[in-house]
C-alpha cells in the first residue's frame, strides 16, 4: 500500500484505539444502554443520547462535540433537570 493508505490505516488504527480506551472509562451507570457505544437518560421531559467512546452527545435534538463540552453538558442536565428517571 502507498505511503497515504499507511499513514490512513495508521490514523483509523489509532482512532479505535482512543475511542475504546474512552468507552472504557466512561462511567455508565444509571444510563440506559441502546447499543454497545450508546447511552441516554431522561429526565423532566428532555433526553440526553451519549456516545462516550466518541466524545458525541445529543440533547434535545442539539448536537454536542467534544469529551469536555460533552462531560460539562452532563453536569449541566443533571444539575438542571435534576437526578434522571430513565423512561425507555
Amino acid at each position: 500500500m502507498g505511503d497515504m493508505g499507511d499513514i490512513f490505516n495508521e490514523m483509523r488504527a489509532n482512532t479505535k484505539a482512543h475511542h475504546a480506551k474512552m468507552l472504557a472509562a466512561a462511567n455508565t451507570e444509571g444510563w440506559v444502554k441502546h447499543t454497545e457505544w450508546h447511552y441516554s437518560k431522561t429526565a423532566s421531559g428532555h433526553r440526553m443520547d451519549w456516545w462516550p467512546g466518541s466524545g458525541k452527545a445529543q440533547l434535545d435534538g442539539r448536537m454536542i462535540y467534544g469529551h469536555h463540552k460533552v462531560n460539562a453538558a452532563i453536569k449541566r442536565f443533571i444539575k438542571f433537570f435534576g437526578e434522571p428517571h430513565d423512561q425507555d
